[in-house]
């Protein structure tokens, strides 16, 4: 996951309440104000800290930073504005912690295939993802055509989290057709690469043995089984993540068709 923080309401103005960032600006002060910021809502707890919502799926929300006046530090400090129509939706107070998932700054990926966590006791709540709902938040990559095939990794996941088996299986094909298609035909080896030239055309061969597990291969007895669905994510998972981060290190190269 990028960064998972918890912070608390601050202060309380006309348009919604502010959370205050300053843990966060601190580790990364190229933060500033009026800038969008993406994020997963994941749990909600008042000012005894009694839990009020753990969000399941997570609430993903288009938010902005800002600025308040903190006393303590005499001093503007960075925040998060939630706008009022959210602290309505959740019954949002002041001092109420909000523990969030930042996925992107500034529309662009914050943090892809890192692992930061900032505020106290913030390492309770990481303690609740699944090991898939883990691998699924670190894949938050700027790279669109991985993006998209993650996308449909998010939504097979939360059908399988409601027992739709079919529906996420559907879900991981339509990630692995958009690898297979629209991204693996076109990656290249860099020369003095140490694999082979075979390794674009290994890499569809390991999608398409991905693709099989997701097909029955004759008559069965009712749904597919879901432990089976679970691999196949987890599996799609990696794939993706493996050739995000082979991107990044160089070690292949994705070269555009030129139209």
């Amino acid at each position: 996951m990028p960064v998972i923080m918890a912070s608390k309401t601050v202060s309380y103005t006309d348009i919604g309440y502010y959370v205050d960032l300053n843990g966060l600006h601190d580790k990364f002060p190229h933060l500033s104000r009026d800038r969008g910021l993406e994020i997963y809502l994941v749990e909600l707890r008042d000012e005894q800290n009694k839990l009020i919502k753990r969000l399941k799926p997570f609430e993903r929300l288009q938010l902005k930073t800002d600025q308040y006046w903190n006393k303590g530090l005499n001093k503007n400090v960075l925040c998060l504005l939630l706008p009022e129509n959210m602290v309505s939706k959740f019954n949002i107070g002041k001092n109420y912690k909000i523990t969030f998932i930042i996925i992107k700054y500034d529309g662009k990926p914050f943090l892809p295939l890192e692992n930061r966590i900032i505020g106290y006791n913030t390492f309770r709540v990481s303690e609740y993802f699944s090991k898939i709902e883990a691998n699924l938040l670190l894949l938050s990559l700027e790279q669109p055509i991985l993006n998209k095939a993650s996308s449909y990794l998010w939504d097979a996941w939360l059908r399988l989290e409601e027992g739709d088996i079919e529906g996420a299986r559907t879900a991981i094909r339509n990630s692995l057709d958009v690898l297979k298609q629209k991204f693996l035909p076109q990656l290249i080896l860099l020369e003095g690469a140490e694999e082979s030239s075979e390794f674009p055309s290994k890499l569809r061969n390991l999608a398409t043995a991905i693709s099989n597990f997701l097909h029955y291969g004759g008559p069965h007895p009712g749904p597919a089984p879901k432990s089976t669905t679970e691999l196949t994510l987890s599996l799609t998972i990696d794939l993706i993540r493996y050739l995000a981060i082979a991107l990044r290190q160089g070690l292949i190269v994705f070269q555009e068709n030129e139209k």
